[in-house]
């Protein structure tokens, strides 16, 4: 191979190595976001839905107490079920009929109390929902050193896996102090032949190969991240993750109040 193509194969193997670790800062990123969204709208919003699902199952025991129509009863048991999370085919709609009397006695004197501000927590505006800045650019140096992905050889990729997990569970918390000390412990090392050795131009050719398969995988794992239902609520909060719990909360508490007073205008109708 003449010597303008060879430095061209080397080249786009750094174009290919740099694109690979951009993509996995990238993944990676993206995966700690969803995880800890995820995590914060089940403990902060989690209670508002159970709210709002009990008042809308209320609601319909009311309506169906009410009229004893059959579908206003279907409703009361899909509902009552939702709640429960029973299976509403399995609950006979006989049993509602049966205690229509029970359930209107018991909306009558067990009118549903506000939800109180504290039952969901406040985001903290504290809390490490994505990466800092300088976070990512550690952890790319360090992925860019010492990621297995970068060696074949055994012994080697055990080394550097145990030394990324190390990385990985700093850069998911953002420690900065934890992700600098990692960064001067690691000694960057030659990767493949030497430059004039002959099997270099092979080693180069299947590398190249290798590092697009490996691109194509985390596009695709990427792409799969991206349909996960709480990735499009961040991405219409352009990923920001503390606006989105705050907005979504008001949007609940608003919600809540309307079912409180169509359930209060039921009973005293």
């Amino acid at each position: 191979m003449s010597e303008p193509l060879f430095q061209s194969l080397e080249d786009a193997v750094v174009v290919a190595e740099t694109n690979l670790l951009d993509t996995q800062v990238a993944v990676e990123t993206l995966r700690a976001e969803l995880d800890q969204f995820t995590r914060l709208h089940q403990i902060q919003l989690g209670p508002l839905y159970s709210r709002l699902d009990e008042l809308d199952a209320l609601t319909a025991e009311t309506e169906a107490a009410m009229t004893g129509d059959p579908e206003a009863i279907r409703r009361a048991v899909e509902a009552r079920a939702k709640v429960s999370g029973e299976d509403p085919l399995l609950r006979a709609e006989e049993e509602v009929i049966d205690s229509e009397g029970d359930a209107a006695g018991d909306t009558d004197t067990d009118t549903p109390r506000p939800p109180k501000q504290e039952s969901a927590s406040s985001p903290d505006p504290d809390t490490p929902v994505r990466p800092s800045k300088t976070a990512q650019r550690l952890y790319r140096e360090l992925a860019r050193r010492s990621h297995p992905d970068l060696v074949q050889d055994p012994t080697e990729i055990a080394r550097r896996s145990a030394f990324i997990t190390r990385v990985n569970a700093a850069y998911e918390k953002d420690d900065l102090p934890a992700l600098q000390k990692l960064s001067e412990e690691w000694s960057l090392t030659a990767v493949g032949p030497a430059p004039d050795a002959p099997q270099r131009e092979k080693w180069l050719q299947h590398r190249l190969i290798w590092l697009r398969a490996k691109q194509a995988e985390l596009a695709l794992e990427r792409q799969t991240l991206l349909e996960n239902p709480m990735a499009d609520v961040l991405a219409a909060y352009q990923y920001d993750a503390l606006t989105a719990l705050r907005s979504i909360s008001e949007q609940l508490y608003t919600a809540i109040q309307e079912r409180e007073t169509l359930l209060n205008a039921l009973i005293g109708s």
